[in-house]
């Protein structure tokens, strides 16, 4: 099973782009409060958002809001321009839900 559920503010929203084959994609970061050995720090997790929901968020996301999002992880790896390999995983949003 994939799942992925984490609660935490935005940190950067990206801008609505659209795939070649015209898919909506919106990119958004989320910052979520980590605590392991004894250690708290603040975890980044790239989210992306795609279709209808991606155009329905355009404009609504705003950085610090936050949130709680269900999502799925997606993984890919690919070499750079310079020949390096980069190793990528990001949360493909399922459902969020807004935090007060």
């Amino acid at each position: 099973m994939n799942q992925v559920l984490l609660t935490g503010k935005i940190s950067r929203v990206g801008h609505l782009k659209y795939s070649p084959s015209g898919l909506a994609l919106l990119e958004f970061t989320l910052a979520v409060e980590q605590k392991a050995y004894e250690k708290v720090s603040i975890g980044y997790f790239p989210v992306v958002v795609a279709d209808r929901l991606a155009e329905d968020l355009k404009g609504r996301l705003k950085i610090g809001m936050p949130l709680s999002i269900k999502g799925s992880l997606y993984q890919r790896m690919y070499s750079d321009r310079s020949g390096g390999k980069v190793d990528e995983i990001k949360i493909v949003l399922e459902n969020l839900e807004e935090q007060k």
